[in-house]
């Protein structure tokens, strides 16, 4: 994984755990000395190297300089986060998201507007990988990302803990200006190509859809999770005000 912003948020998660950090010589010596120390507090190896050297070793010429390698990623567990899940409490399940920059991005947003979680089957889905990292701008190592076997069974285990299930719909359902969401409430995002599969379809409570201008193309579907993250975050706000 490189990038500075991305290594840093790895150094600093309480879930996560580089095994290495790898920095070019051409960094600002400031900037070094403060991936250094950081290392050195955690007990990691923090090597550096030629800005050429580090380009071979990490097979990026992007990233600032930066780079860490990520032990194997640690997915939260359904029952121990299920239960230490706050009062109200929003979640995404994703259905078929393959591209890693949509999980990415889609986990950026949850982190940004305090979704307590993400959950997609480990079939047909795209696992935590450096290229999600990056693209979540560091969000993977604080926002608990759920892998699970099975998709449907996750929607119901939710339900069973008091959620309300809303399959995202690009021409059905409540307009979200409109949707007013339980205290918890979880949004299924499926694939631009085949949407929400019938099965979560049929297991959802009902759906949500963001309107656009007539004509519009549809949304990329990390885009349709931030704008949803956003208003369902605004709404609970101002209804616990």
């Amino acid at each position: 994984m490189t990038g500075r912003h991305p290594v840093e948020e790895l150094l600093a998660s309480a879930t996560q755990r580089a095994r290495k950090v790898l920095l070019s010589d051409a960094l600002p010596k400031e900037v070094r000395a403060g991936f250094e120390k950081r290392a050195k507090e955690l007990a990691l190896p923090c090597l550096t190297c030629p800005r050429q050297e580090w380009e071979r070793r990490t097979g990026e010429r992007e990233g600032g300089g930066i780079a860490a390698e990520i032990a194997e990623y640690v997915y939260a567990g359904m029952e121990e986060w299920v239960t230490a899940l706050p009062d109200t409490a929003r979640v995404f399940l994703l259905d078929g998201i393959t591209d890693p920059g949509n999980l990415g991005a889609i986990v950026r947003s949850a982190r940004a507007f305090a979704f307590d979680g993400v959950i997609f089957p480990a079939d047909r889905s795209c696992p935590v990988t450096g290229a999600v990292f990056r693209a979540s701008a560091g969000a993977a190592a604080h926002v608990p990302l759920l892998q699970v076997t099975n998709l449907v069974r996750a929607i119901e285990r939710l339900q069973e803990a008091g959620f309300w299930l809303y399959a995202a719909e690009g021409a059905e359902g409540t307009d979200l200006p409109a949707f007013v969401p339980a205290k918890r409430t979880a949004i299924v995002l499926g694939s631009e190509e085949k949407g929400v599969r019938r099965l979560a379809r049929e297991r959802c409570d009902g759906a949500v859809r963001v309107p656009m201008s007539p004509g519009a193309e549809s949304l990329n579907v990390s885009v349709a999770a931030g704008i949803i993250a956003y208003s369902i975050r605004k709404s609970l706000t101002s209804s616990a005000g």
